[in-house]
């Protein structure tokens, strides 16, 4: 019972969360660049270079005893069937709901994803998955869960289970992870680079490292300071990401070392159109 109190607060807090961020959003772009210059200010002062990044999951089995295991979880102490229907289906929620979190549910912005239907979903492999059910995802009613209530080893035996309600398997070896597109929208992306992801802070604006948006002189010092300057992004030679993959992890973890902290504002639809905007930045296709 404490369990679906404590989601029910989670809920009503996220219902309010969109209302905040447009509002912040119409406050104009100088007021989302000090907030960026903030973030950075902060993450710079607090030392990034303490950061670690989280370890790589091990891959998940996919037979029947893994996939059962699953969905005992699913619609168990994992509570994912409180969003996400009974073993998976969208509209049949849980029975000892009440009506209030019902109504909760159903009015959530973004709704929670239908499951069972693999062409509506955003996520592309098991790694992305198991980065969601872990840490969350911004903007949703998709919160993080720790370690207390399930263990790496119970998220990993969620994921064939995920991948049998929605008639998928894991890719064939055959095909590569990078087949699958992270891209978004360019146009968003360019907006995003230049306000609330605060990336023209340290890349430059439009990606110039000449170009800069107003700051004051102590940031601009911290940011010659940076033992490790801000990537050129015009110039993918001189970039470390070697695919869209390795971009969407930099930005939505951070990069250990550096001054690129993880992005915690951003929802992982934002993370892709920044991923395409970057694409226009070093001349690369969409």
């Amino acid at each position: 019972m404490m369990e679906i109190v404590g989601f029910k607060d989670h809920i009503i807090r996220t219902l309010t969360m969109p209302a905040f961020l447009t509002a912040t959003a119409r406050s104009g772009r100088l007021g989302i660049l000090s907030i960026g210059s903030l973030c950075l200010a902060i993450s710079l002062t607090a030392g990034p270079l303490l950061w670690a990044g989280a370890s790589s999951p091990t891959k998940p089995g996919n037979g029947p005893q893994e996939a059962e295991q699953g969905r005992v979880l699913f619609n168990g102490k994992g509570l994912c069937s409180t969003c996400h229907g009974v073993d998976g289906h969208k509209g049949q929620l849980p029975p000892h709901l009440t009506q209030h979190i019902r109504d909760n549910i159903a009015h959530l912005d973004p709704a929670p994803a239908d499951l069972r239907q693999a062409r509506t979903l955003t996520l592309t492999t098991d790694k992305q998955r198991f980065e969601i059910i872990r840490h969350g995802h911004l903007r949703t009613a998709m919160y993080p869960i720790s370690k207390d209530i399930l263990s790496d080893e119970e998220i990993l035996a969620l994921l064939p289970y995920l991948a049998s309600i929605r008639g998928a398997v894991s890719p064939p070896a055959s095909v590569p992870a990078s087949s699958f597109s992270l891209r978004g929208d360019a146009k968003n992306g360019r907006q995003l680079y230049h306000e609330l992801g605060g990336c023209a802070i340290c890349h430059g604006i439009e990606g110039h490292l000449d170009s800069r948006p107003p700051m004051s002189a102590d940031l601009m010092s911290r940011l010659k300071a940076l033992p490790h300057p801000p990537a050129d992004l015009r110039h993918p030679s001189s970039l470390t990401a070697q695919s869209d993959e390795d971009l969407y992890r930099s930005i939505k973890l951070g990069h250990p070392g550096t001054a690129m902290y993880p992005k915690t504002l951003l929802r992982d639809e934002d993370i892709r159109d920044l991923i395409a905007y970057l694409a226009v930045l070093r001349g690369g296709s969409q």
